[in-house]
């Protein structure tokens, strides 16, 4: 058990489908997954509700208070424990990640390797961009964003193309190095689309990179932010998807102000090598 847990807490219970899996974790009231309260299934007709099952039993026996589900549509007549909660719609996709990593603002921007890339903000008006997507995450606030998809890919083909670390292998590589075209060519794509987003708002702040990929490999951030010719600021918060729904949920309910109440976790920041060599 976390040792912020408190049964008199509210806490949020935040659906998390994936791909290939679902699941359901239990956040707290701030945004912190409680350690121990998760349920994962393959994904399937009713893994959700399989999911959300076995998170009101072991809510249940543990006496805690639910402020809100995120993520379904459910009928929570059968779920007592649940009975009082606020029933929340998912996020867009990617709005959970670019949340739950500290960007919240329209003047910091989320990079995204994973099952989904991106580079998005959050803007207070609906905007149509071309090259860019413009969708609702509720009535104040929608998410700008542009797809990468080719960088998960990329990194993906790279991962099984290697023996060992991925973040030993980046710190050796020579220029030119044809495994590393793919990762390249996304960062690229990331620079295109940063480009774009940055000239429809303030100058960003705070660029920041997001994923395991990211948290797993440093060296990935820095050949990016060298691809780009932009900082990015490494986010250390291990599972933002769900972190941001959870954020999202308590400030819905009036459990916290605005979603910036709970700064998220970030780490060192990655200057482009031209950019170090002119100081």
């Amino acid at each position: 058990m976390s040792t912020r847990a408190n049964i008199t807490d509210a806490y949020i219970v935040v659906l998390d489908v994936a791909a290939d899996a679902v699941r359901t974790l239990l956040c707290d009231s701030e945004a912190r997954r409680v350690e121990g309260y998760a349920a994962q299934m393959p994904r399937r007709a009713y893994a959700a509700a399989d999911c959300l099952d076995e998170m009101h039993r072991l809510v249940q026996e543990a006496g805690f208070r639910v402020q809100a589900v995120v993520g379904s549509a459910e009928d929570p007549g059968d779920w007592p424990a649940f009975q009082g909660a606020s029933w929340l719609p998912p996020l867009p996709q990617g709005a959970g990640t670019m949340l739950g990593s500290g960007c919240v603002a329209n003047d910091q921007v989320a990079l995204v390797v994973g099952d989904v890339s991106m580079v998005g903000t959050v803007v207070e008006s609906q905007l149509s961009v071309d090259g860019l997507s413009c969708v609702p995450i509720d009535e104040k606030r929608w998410m700008l964003s542009g797809a990468v998809p080719e960088a998960g890919l990329a990194y993906s083909s790279f991962k099984h193309s290697i023996k060992g670390s991925a973040e030993e292998y980046l710190e050796n590589a020579i220029e030119g190095d044809p495994l590393l075209a793919g990762l390249d060519a996304a960062g690229l794509r990331f620079r295109e689309v940063f480009q774009t987003l940055a000239g429809h708002g303030p100058a960003p702040l705070q660029v920041i990179a997001c994923g395991p990929a990211f948290l797993k490999a440093p060296a990935l951030v820095q050949r990016v932010a060298d691809q780009m010719g932009v900082s990015l600021t490494l986010s250390t918060e291990l599972e933002p998807a769900p972190r941001g729904a959870a954020l999202w949920a308590l400030e819905r309910t009036g459990a916290i102000g605005y979603l910036g109440a709970l700064p998220a976790s970030v780490g060192r920041v990655f200057t482009p090598i031209f950019m170090e060599a002119t100081k």
